[in-house]
């Protein structure tokens, strides 16, 4: 019988995680146990997880080290479970969304984690107006890597890298591999999923995302400062989203990506963290404020550099909080 542990960071957020975890209540395959990260000083979480102590298996879990990695990680060590669940604490997903994910990365031994399709709900005119893709979540041979998992569409396929608002692990795999440690931000971390991906693909392993299951994605407000990913620039968010991709290119990729992945980061970039071929928006876009952007980034990717040189000529060691496996 498979045992399955749910692990929910979340920080001063009561009325997203209640609606979380009410979804959660309404599963048609029950959870083993729920492990929500709690921080010191977060006063306003405890309440919400009392109130749902009798209709589910909740415990609060002591939130430590830095940002949503370290609270994942508080989590991580406590479960015991075959598999491992990771969701948002602004996440509602649907009745069958934990039978279906099981049943994905059971459906094959090559296959550590599943995800769905999440649907962001602060932003209802792109909902109308974008089209669905089939070019999600993958790590392209010349170094583009595909996110947008709110755009997909078609059937359940393989990919390289999930979303980590909603997705299930083994838990063999991800107790093995832990969560990157090295990352920057004080509170999301971006780029943790793309860390577990390429530490997948390098073991020949898959993941399956399935945008037939869509979850609504809320998307509370945080708490960090960090505002890149609410359309407003911070130098400091920006610097940070750079630095992680490029250091977890030049940690974990593998094979002819190892090499592509940080030139296509130098290159092309993205419209958050621009490279050398985006220069042209000196001209075309001076207002979404270019000079800044490529300062923050550049400074980024030069410190992750560092960071990995300096990595390099020292013995090795782990820096993802890899865990013993469960008994």
């Amino acid at each position: 019988m498979a045992t399955i542990d749910i692990i929910i960071p979340t920080l001063k957020r009561p009325e997203h995680l209640r609606r979380c975890l009410e979804s959660l209540c309404q599963q048609e395959l029950r959870a083993t146990r729920i492990r929500v990260g709690v921080r010191a000083d977060d006063e306003l979480t405890p309440p919400v997880i009392a109130e749902y102590a009798t209709r589910l298996p909740v415990m609060a879990v002591e939130a430590r080290g830095i940002g949503v990695v370290g609270s994942m990680s508080s989590c991580l060590a406590e479960c015991r479970s075959n598999f491992i669940a990771l969701l948002d604490d602004d996440v509602e997903i649907p009745p069958h969304w934990l039978a279906t994910m099981l049943q994905h990365v059971r459906s094959s031994d090559d296959v550590v984690a599943a995800g769905g399709r999440d649907l962001l709900m602060d932003y209802p005119e792109m909902r109308r107006t974008e089209r669905l893709v089939h070019d999600v979540g993958n790590v392209h041979w010349f170094g583009r890597v595909t996110g947008g998992h709110h755009r997909g569409g078609g059937r359940a396929r393989r990919v390289q890298v999930l979303r980590g608002s909603n997705c299930l692990f083994r838990g063999s795999f991800l107790r093995r591999r832990g969560f990157e440690s090295g990352l920057r931000g004080r509170g999301a971390q971006v780029n943790w999923e793309l860390a577990l991906g390429l530490q997948a693909m390098a073991a020949g392993k898959q993941m399956i995302f399935d945008p037939t299951v869509t979850i609504i994605h809320n998307v509370a407000p945080r708490h960090d400062g960090d505002t890149v990913h609410r359309g407003i620039f911070n130098h400091e968010g920006t610097s940070d989203i750079a630095y992680n991709e490029t250091f977890v290119a030049l940690k974990h990729a593998s094979g002819l990506v190892r090499y592509t992945l940080p030139l296509w980061q130098m290159l092309v970039g993205s419209h958050v963290c621009p490279g050398l071929l985006r220069a042209v928006d000196f001209i075309t876009k001076p207002q979404s404020q270019p000079a800044a952007r490529f300062a923050a980034t550049w400074a980024g990717r030069a410190a992750a550099f560092k960071t990995c040189l300096a990595n390099s000529s020292e013995p090795q060691s782990l820096s993802t909080t890899a865990l013993p496996a469960a008994p």
